[in-house]
């Protein structure tokens, strides 16, 4: 771990953090060691507030994998030199340094005690410690430059070299979030690419799927707009009283929901047998159908689908209701039940918006946005990290890494 500077003479430039999430907490380390005066506002009463619902509390902080293909942007060239230069294996020596332990489960990395308090208070912790000053409750309202930068917030005036913004975007807004930084970006010229929820539910107005709410199984999860497959994503689907849920659909739902702000037409296709063809499921049948042809015909699905979706499926396939037993099926029918599983469409009407989304798609256009220092091209000595900049990531621990690799960045490119 750097030595600590604790002592006002050793200062370098005053820098200014505008949000005390992920990108904000770790950028404020970052430049502490470097021997800068950091000072954060955040506009909550404490910090990391949307990092403590991560994951359902558990906080997937990175992952092995880092492939371009998990990231997204108007501008997917942007993202590649951070990415690119901020490993995992950087961050967990990193994190490892402050005190906090961490775990793989396939290629996610999580916190040792599965806390996402865990995170934020070691990075809280670590902050403090090397003398970080934060304003809590402090929304900052205005920002000018004229020589230096003058921020006010709360009705006060601060002054400082550097000023960066970490505020985040609109998702959660339950938790605190807000597109704040979006109109203080604006005041400095820098266009917004229009922000649309991601990495979020879709709802259906399917009232057959709304009865399925709870069931939760594998599945490749095609969507389709327009009538056209556009993306598979394989992982779990999660059905529920509003539609659908689970990681696949959270990885489709950017795109998802750039159509639905278009009108177009979108629906989900859901095989719930991802690893089984059609032949090797008819042949499951058939060879089923012979050891059980006196059972009625709900029994011939009975071990191998959920319960729950036993009746939806027959339903899906048409099976002409006179034939009450397993005997009673022909070819053709058993074709039409594995077609019924494997094409489960879904129409989807609307997503659940910012109040669920996870992150959004769009923000800060980062054409206006040098990739290797995350300094602003239109004004010098200003910054922007994190998921304020039109960059999002799928689910897995991306848009975090992306959090931590653009604070990096920034902190190595000042010299």
């Amino acid at each position: 771990m750097s030595q600590k500077n604790t002592q006002h003479h050793l200062y370098l430039n005053k820098i200014a953090i505008v949000g005390a999430g992920a990108s904000g907490l770790f950028c404020a380390i970052l430049l502490a060691q470097k021997g800068y005066k950091v000072t954060v506002f955040e506009k909550n009463h404490k910090a990391g507030r949307k990092l403590l619902a991560t994951g359902n509390g558990k906080c997937n902080v990175t992952n092995t994998n880092l492939s371009l293909e998990f990231y997204h942007s108007s501008n997917p060239l942007f993202f590649k030199y951070g990415i690119e230069n901020f490993t995992y294996e950087q961050f967990e020596k990193l994190v490892f340094s402050f005190g906090l332990d961490l775990t793989k489960r396939g290629t996610k990395i999580y916190p040792a005690s599965d806390q996402a308090s865990s995170v934020v208070d070691v990075l809280y912790s670590e902050s403090i410690e090397l003398g970080v000053e934060f304003y809590f409750e402090s929304q900052v309202d205005n920002i000018q430059k004229n020589n230096n930068f003058t921020i006010t917030a709360n009705l006060q005036q601060y002054s400082f070299d550097k000023v960066i913004i970490a505020s985040g975007s609109g998702a959660m807004k339950k938790l605190g979030s807000s597109e704040s930084g979006y109109i203080l970006s604006e005041n400095f010229s820098h266009k917004i690419v229009e922000p649309i929820a991601s990495l979020v539910q879709l709802e259906s107005d399917n009232y057959d799927i709304k009865k399925l709410h709870g069931l939760k199984c594998e599945a490749n999860v095609t969507l389709l707009i327009n009538n056209q497959k556009t993306t598979t994503k394989k992982g779990d689907i999660l059905f529920a009283k509003y539609g659908v849920s689970g990681n696949s659909v959270l990885d489709l739902s950017r795109e998802a929901s750039i159509a639905l702000n278009e009108y177009q037409c979108v629906d989900i296709l859901v095989d719930i047998f991802p690893n089984s063809d059609k032949n090797k499921l008819i042949g499951m049948l058939e060879k089923k159908q012979k050891q059980i042809p006196n059972k009625k015909k709900e029994f011939l699905l009975l071990s191998l689908v959920h319960s729950k979706i036993i009746e939806y499926i027959f339903k899906q396939a048409k099976i002409k209701s006179e034939k009450h037993y397993v005997k009673d099926l022909n070819k053709k029918d058993l074709q039409a039940l594995v077609y019924a599983m494997k094409n489960i469409k879904i129409s989807i009407t609307k997503s659940r918006g910012y109040e669920y989304a996870e992150v959004v798609s769009g923000g800060v256009d980062t054409t206006d946005i040098n990739p290797k220092t995350m300094e602003s091209k239109l004004v010098k000595d200003l910054y922007f990290i994190g998921e304020v900049l039109d960059v999002d990531g799928d689910c897995g621990g991306y848009n975090l890494h992306w959090a931590w690799a653009s604070s990096y960045v920034l902190a190595q490119g000042l010299k």
